[in-house]
């Protein structure tokens, strides 16, 4: 217990030094302005609803480990650090224009980078051990944390990196479950921190990481040497948000800009009034796309994206394929997922098991694949056809219209999760290579019984 407590101050003590390197390199001068505008950011909900995944979730993670001890006690040490390197990291972004060149970001994402790394080779040399399951199921799960690096779509390769995880927590808790229940917990709380984690991106940086969006700063104002914190746990006091105080600072901001605000406006020439052109209210209003979002883009440079099939560490990745019928994978493993991203009228064929497939914002593909370890996921496509040839335990049909799926005589108890979907279709064998079809339900009726309790059954006109 003492040990613990000390380990506690040393870490204190470090995130001290952290701020105090943030503040005395910010340029600004004046201590107590510097500490208010740090407050202030640190209370935006951008970074507050982070910071609450490392007060809860993962400071409950850290204490379970530390009860299983070994290898995995070691472990969270990294875990823990990794999180604060991108506490710190988010807290500058948030306060810095984008940097030009994507080696300066790859500088500044280089601490979180190497905890990851040292993440996955103490995994590999600890293969022998009897908690190699929990530490392949951290290694497994951590690099979602590269989410800052992906766009425009970060919260889908989140949950690749859960599906992944979870491949090896559920052989932990086969090991464990009857045994120990502090595993069993221990698994709930990893899985709960890559859930909350996705929420949190699924939130606040919808098509990629979210810069400069307070106070705009030089890419050349990053923290790039600030020391990193290195204690096996975290605790840090709950912060109380003024809500009422932030919006009149915002009105103030904008009350005290006075006429220049608006200095920069065009008046309306008469012949645009419609108070003096009623004939002007029967006319179509033009909308022009290009106010639809000011979030950076790194495709929005170029007019067209190169196709893309690699592998990338333990993801495969195949995108922007269009017009192609031979697209193959023959080189996988259950540790490998595969995501497929703005492919039209293309076929593709993953032969061997793979742990999971998602396919993403997709237009008529069509998809052979032998075998998944968790699900296969549609997510945003269109005009979709996939056939298993032996076991998928769960598809996933999401925002997707037209979706047909050829099951096994092995994959019989395959469950379907829909939602904001139609025409989607169960094509089941039933012998000389004919199948039978059915219709997933698009409509439902909810109705009270006997006033109590809540059903909802398909409705007929669905065709079921």
């Amino acid at each position: 217990m003492d040990s613990s407590v000390k380990r506690l101050d040393n870490l204190n003590s470090r995130l001290e030094s952290v701020a105090n390197n943030l503040q005395s390199s910010s340029g600004k001068t004046g201590t107590s302005h510097k500490n208010s505008s740090n407050e202030h950011v640190d209370n935006l909900p951008v970074l507050r609803d982070y910071n609450a995944i490392i007060n809860n979730s993962l400071a409950s993670f850290v204490t379970h480990s530390r009860k299983i001890g070994g290898e995995v006690s070691i472990m969270v040490d990294h875990v823990t650090r990794l999180f604060i390197a991108q506490q710190e990291f988010l807290r500058q972004a948030i306060q810095t224009k984008k940097p030009a060149n994507n080696q300066q970001i790859a500088e500044f994402v280089k601490p979180q980078s190497n905890e990851i790394e040292t993440i996955a080779a103490f995994t590999n040399k600890n293969r022998k051990s009897i908690l190699f399951n929990h530490l392949s199921s951290i290694s497994e799960g951590i690099p979602a944390l590269g989410w800052i690096l992906i766009s425009p779509t970060p919260a889908p390769y989140i949950k690749e990196m859960l599906d992944a995880a979870q491949f090896y927590t559920n052989r932990v808790l086969k090991d464990f479950k009857e045994k120990d229940p502090i595993h069993v917990e221990w698994v709930k709380q990893w899985i709960k921190i890559l859930n909350e984690l996705h929420a949190y991106v699924k939130q606040y940086h919808t098509t990629g990481l979210a810069w400069d969006t307070y106070n705009q700063r030089d890419p050349s104002a990053f923290v790039r040497n600030a020391p990193r914190p290195s204690g096996p746990t975290c605790s840090f006091s709950n912060m109380q948000i003024n809500d009422s105080s932030s919006r009149t600072g915002v009105m103030n901001s904008i009350n005290s800009l006075g006429t220049t605000a608006t200095s920069h406006l065009k008046k309306v020439p008469d012949e645009l009034k419609i108070s003096k052109n009623p004939h002007l209210k029967e006319q179509p209003i033009e909308r022009s796309n290009k106010f639809q979002t000011n979030v950076p883009n790194n495709s929005s440079n170029s007019t067209v994206s190169s196709p893309k099939l690699a592998l990338e560490g333990n993801k495969w990745i195949i995108e922007y394929y269009s017009n192609r019928a031979d697209l193959k994978i023959t080189e996988t493993s259950m540790r490998h997922t595969v995501y497929i991203y703005k492919c039209s009228n293309t076929t593709i064929t993953i032969q061997g098991k793979v742990n999971s497939i998602v396919l993403d914002q997709c237009t008529k593909v069509g998809i052979q694949f032998t075998s998944v370890v968790s699900l296969i996921e549609f997510i945003n496509c269109r005009g979709m056809k996939a056939q298993v040839l032996e076991n998928v335990p769960t598809v996933q049909i999401e925002k997707t219209d037209g979706c047909h799926i050829y099951l096994s005589k092995s994959s019989l108890n395959t469950e379907f999760i829909t939602s904001k979907s139609s025409e989607m279709t169960i094509n089941v064998p039933c012998g000389d290579g004919e199948y039978k079809e059915y219709p997933i339900p698009e409509q439902f009726k909810t109705y009270l019984q006997g006033g109590k309790q809540l059903l909802t059954v398909p409705n007929e006109s669905s065709g079921v």
